[in-house]
């Protein structure tokens, strides 16, 4: 049986509905932070094991309370990655215009300046760890009024005295090496293994740096990208496997030696772009795909998400944060259809009222 043809308010309803989404769309071509999918993948555990999350949509970090909520430590604060020193303190980092900065925060909830604010640093801080000594290793900063065949990117290490060494880097590429024979491209998660050496993200691939051995690839390509991301954030588990948030796949990988497997999947709203690998099982730190990541900018629904994947493969959502607009949008939205409705039903009654009356129809008789 043939399908009915469309009616003129479905069009109208399709017309609207593709309206939308080109204005979603331009919106997140246009908006800078949506554009390029502006989440973070911080998620650290400190020595009495409490968990703490970067929030960058909201610029808050926050801590996992005893009874499973989110409670504000942080204010005002902007910072992708989190990592815990040897003394033990939560590091993250501020950036505000041109000046970043590094922050430390004790078990007792106290934030102590690490690097005073500077627009001189030679880190971007964006992805960042601390080593043994103290010293800050980073990526150099974005180079955004630089054609794309012109940038670098280095790992650059600030020490605790102030000196700066160079430790890899070069042009923008793939290629593993010692020293600036190396090439890096889009690095993301960072996180030491057992032996003292960085292993980290770039764009789909897993490597890893140390002072004798260079830059070398582990694994990948992962997937592919999207929306400019492929994976984030990575952790060392105990067994010395690695653990890497897919964000453009949507899922969880294991990475042990040559073989990688999927440790756990997000589904089709959320991806996950943090990760920390604990006994317990490995938490999970999720935003929505791109490009649905613009209602987090927007504060609107849900946008944070915290799981934990047990090692027989349970998965638990321990929290989750949703945008302070939510309930007023979702009111204005209902209110707008309700209004539609009732706008609607009065045409309809107000046509009919107008119509002529039917005439029954009758048999029309054989000639």
């Amino acid at each position: 049986m043939d399908s009915p043809a469309p009616t003129r308010g479905t069009l109208r309803t399709g017309a609207r509905v593709r309206a939308i989404t080109l204005l979603v769309a331009a919106a997140a071509l246009g908006h800078p932070a949506i554009a390029q999918a502006h989440e973070g993948w911080g998620i650290v555990q400190d020595a009495s094991g409490r968990l703490y999350v970067a929030d960058i949509p909201a610029n808050v970090v926050w801590r996992l309370s005893r009874g499973g909520r989110f409670e504000p430590v942080l204010r005002d604060i902007h910072t992708h990655a989190l990592v815990v020193g040897a003394d033990g303190r939560v590091y993250g980092t501020h950036t505000v215009g041109d000046a970043r900065s590094v922050w430390a925060l004790d078990a007792t909830g106290r934030m102590a300046a690490v690097l005073s604010p500077s627009t001189t640093l030679p880190l971007d801080l964006q992805r960042f760890v601390l080593d043994a000594a103290g010293g800050i290793i980073s990526g150099t900063p974005y180079q955004w009024s630089i054609p794309a065949e012109r940038r670098t990117l280095y790992f650059v290490r600030r020490r605790a005295d102030g000196a700066v060494d160079t430790l890899a880097g070069g042009q923008l590429g793939h290629a593993d090496g010692v020293g600036t024979a190396a090439r890096l491209r889009n690095v993301v998660g960072m996180a030491w293994d057992a032996a003292g050496r960085l292993v980290f993200s770039d764009g789909t691939l897993i490597r890893r740096w140390s002072d004798s051995g260079g830059v070398v690839t582990l694994a990948g390509p992962l997937g592919s990208e999207r929306w400019g991301q492929g994976l984030m954030g990575v952790s060392v588990a105990p067994d010395s496997s690695i653990i890497v948030a897919n964000f453009a796949e949507r899922l969880v990988q294991r990475i042990r030696g040559a073989r990688v497997d999927t440790l756990t999947r997000s589904g089709w709203f959320w991806s996950p772009t943090g990760v920390l690998a604990a006994p317990e099982g490995t938490y999970v730190l999720e935003h929505p795909r791109a490009p649905l990541g613009i209602l987090g900018d927007l504060r609107v629904g849900p946008y944070l998400r915290l799981r934990l994947v047990t090692p027989d493969g349970r998965s638990t959502i321990l929290a989750r944060r949703s945008g302070e607009r939510t309930s007023g949008t979702l009111a204005s939205f209902l209110g707008l259809c309700c209004l539609g409705w009732v706008v609607r039903r009065a045409t309809r009654e107000r046509r009919s009222a107008g119509a002529p009356d039917a005439q029954p129809l009758v048999a029309r008789q054989p000639a």
